[in-house]
């Protein structure tokens, strides 16, 4: 089920016509992809679960990264260290 809806989200990625479009299957499939990181092991890898408040209009949006380091990937250079660990995944 998270397979199929991850692949979903993938495909709208890389059919999107503009970069905003890319950003909300990206955060959508972020989300996902925390789900099935959360529901199978990690083999001994941390993933940090990161946030940013003022992705899409203040509604805010999730994604993964295996440094601590933000770089946000909904801003991009404009706001590049904006947002927070929400999570650290460690198994």
């Amino acid at each position: 089920d998270i397979k199929g809806k991850m692949d979903i989200q993938l495909k709208q990625m890389a059919s999107a016509s503009d970069i905003e479009k890319q950003r909300k299957a990206f955060s959508a499939m972020s989300i996902e992809f925390y789900n099935a990181l959360k529901a199978f092991d990690l083999m001994g890898k941390t993933v940090y679960y990161q946030f940013c408040p003022m992705a899409f209009d203040d509604k805010g949006a999730f994604w993964l990264s295996t440094t601590k380091e933000i770089r946000n990937p909904y801003y991009g250079d404009d706001m590049l260290t904006c947002g927070e660990i929400k999570e650290t995944l460690n198994y």
